[in-house]
C-alpha cells in the first residue's frame, strides 16, 4: 500500500513540475510578444528592406553596449547610423550586476539576445531601413526595474545613389538566351532587377553594391541595352551593353582524316552552326570546293600540303561569314606520295639551252635532295615550288628529243622523249580574216 501512494506522489509530482514548466513557457512566449508588440508600436520608420546576402565592411560602425540593472549604454553615444551602415553592437553584462540581461528591437533584433552576468555577445546588421527603433530588455527576470531598460536606434535615411552600370562580361551570346553574365558597376541594390533589351533576366543575385550577376533572357539578334533597376525604381543603363549573335560554328570530326601533300583529297566536316558562305582551311591554307551542305555538314577538297617533311597533323578551321570560328585542332595529317612527274612546260627549246622549265607531279620535297636531267645533262636552277610543282633552267643540247629524269632523294622517274630541242621554235601567226 505504502509504494502505491509513493508512485502516485511521486506521479503528482511529476505531473505538477511539469505543468508549472508548460505554464512558465507558455508565459515567457506571451512576454515576448508583448515585448514585441510594444517596439513595434513605439518605433517609426517605412517599408523594411531586407538585409543584404553580403555585407559590406567598408561602411562599419561598432557599438559597445553595457546593459545593467536597469538601464542601457552605449559607446559611442547617440546610438545614431546612417542608412547603409554594417552596425555592430557588443552586448555586456558586468560581472557585478544582479543577474543577466536581453535585448530586443523593433526590425533589426527580433529574436531576443540574453547575456549572462560577465559575459559579451555580438550582433551584426546592416542598417538597411531608416526610422527610429525602440528597443528593451528581454529578460523579464531581470528584476523590477524590467521596464526601465529601454531606449532607441536611429537611422537616418540617406538618399540612394542611381546605379551605374559599366561592363557586362560576356559581351555577346546566343539568342536563345541562357548566357550567364556578371554586370558589374555600382550602388546597386539587394532586389535590384536587370532587362536585356526591354526582356527582364533570370537568377539574378546582387551580390555587393558593385556586381551582379544574372542569366541572359531569350532575345532577336543585335545589341541591346542593359538596365540594372534597384527597388526603388532608379536604374542605370548601359546602351548596347549585350549582344546577341548566332553561335559560333564548331567541328568534331573530319573524315578522312590524311591525305597526300598533292591535295584534292575529298573530305566531309561535321560540326554544329555552319552558315552558307562558310569558307575552310587546313594548316593555314584555303580548301578548294567547299560546299556547306546544311548547318551540320561541310564537303570540300584539301589543298596542297606542306613541301618539307614537316608533315604533322593541321588544324581544320570553319569560318562563317560573320567571322566565328571554329577549330578541330591536328585534324588531318599530309603524307608525302610517291614521286610522279605527269608534264614539263614547254615541252620544248633551243639547243643553247636556258628555257625555264617546269615540272608538275606530286611527291615533291624541300627536304631531300632533288636533281632534273634533260637528255642526260643535268639542269640548274633547280628549285621545288611546292608539293606538285617543280621549276628549272634547260641545259644545252643537240636537236632531238630527250628524257627528262627527276630524282627525289634517290628515287629517280623518267618521261620519255618528254622534251624536245628544236632548231627553231615554231611561231604563232595571227590568223586571217
Amino acid at each position: 500500500m505504502r509504494s502505491i501512494i509513493s508512485l502516485g506522489m511521486a506521479i503528482f509530482l511529476s505531473f505538477g513540475a511539469a505543468a508549472q514548466e508548460h505554464e512558465h513557457a507558455h508565459d515567457v512566449a506571451a512576454h515576448l510578444e508583448t515585448l514585441k508588440a510594444y517596439v513595434e508600436a513605439n518605433s517609426t520608420h517605412g517599408p523594411v528592406v531586407p538585409q543584404p546576402a553580403t555585407v559590406d565592411a567598408a561602411a562599419a560602425k561598432t557599438f559597445n553596449m553595457t546593459a545593467r540593472s536597469f538601464t542601457f549604454s552605449t559607446n559611442p553615444s547617440p546610438f545614431v547610423v546612417d542608412q547603409g551602415d554594417v552596425v555592430t553592437i557588443n552586448l555586456t553584462v558586468p560581472s557585478n550586476d544582479a543577474g543577466s540581461h536581453g535585448i530586443i528591437m523593433s526590425t533589426y533584433i527580433e529574436d531576443p539576445v540574453s547575456v549572462s552576468q560577465g559575459q559579451t555577445k555580438q550582433i551584426v546588421f546592416t542598417a538597411t531601413t531608416p526610422g527610429n527603433f525602440q528597443f528593451i530588455c528581454s529578460n523579464s527576470g531581470c528584476g523590477t526595474g524590467h521596464f526601465d531598460m529601454q531606449g532607441f536606434f536611429t537611422v537616418r535615411a540617406v538618399a540612394q545613389q542611381p546605379p551605374h552600370v559599366t561592363s557586362v562580361a560576356p559581351l555577346t551570346g546566343p539568342p536563345a538566351g541562357g548566357t550567364a553574365v556578371t554586370i558589374t558597376g555600382s550602388d546597386f541594390v539587394s532586389g535590384a532587377t536587370v532587362k536585356f533589351g526591354g526582356v527582364n533576366a533570370t537568377n539574378v543575385q546582387v551580390g555587393t553594391s558593385t556586381t551582379i550577376t544574372a542569366t541572359a533572357p531569350a532575345h532577336a539578334l543585335g545589341a541591346v541595352d542593359v538596365v540594372v533597376t534597384n527597388p526603388d525604381g532608379q536604374t542605370g543603363t548601359l546602351a548596347s551593353g549585350f549582344t546577341y549573335v548566332n553561335p559560333g560554328p564548331t567541328v568534331s570530326t573530319l573524315s578522312p582524316n590524311s591525305g597526300p601533300t598533292s591535295g584534292n583529297t575529298f573530305v566531309t566536316i561535321a560540326g554544329t552552326n555552319f552558315q552558307s558562305g562558310a569558307t575552310v582551311t587546313i594548316g593555314g591554307v584555303a580548301a578548294t570546293n567547299v560546299t556547306v551542305v546544311n548547318a551540320t555538314t561541310i564537303t570540300a577538297m584539301t589543298p596542297l600540303g606542306p613541301a618539307s617533311e614537316q608533315l604533322g597533323a593541321k588544324d581544320v578551321v570553319v569560318t562563317n561569314p560573320d567571322s566565328s570560328k571554329g577549330t578541330l585542332a591536328a585534324a588531318f595529317t599530309y603524307s608525302r606520295p610517291p614521286l610522279a612527274v605527269t608534264l614539263v612546260t614547254p615541252s620544248a627549246a633551243l639547243p643553247a639551252g636556258g628555257a625555264k622549265i617546269a615540272i608538275s607531279g606530286a611527291g615533291f620535297t624541300t627536304a631531300l635532295a632533288t636533281t632534273i636531267t634533260i637528255g642526260g645533262v643535268a639542269a640548274t636552277n633547280v628549285q621545288v615550288v611546292d608539293a606538285v610543282t617543280m621549276t628549272a633552267t634547260a641545259p644545252p643540247h643537240a636537236v632531238g628529243p630527250v628524257d627528262v629524269v627527276v630524282n627525289v632523294g634517290g628515287t629517280s622517274v623518267t618521261i620519255k622523249g618528254a622534251f624536245a630541242y628544236l632548231a627553231a621554235l615554231p611561231r604563232h601567226r595571227p590568223a586571217k580574216h
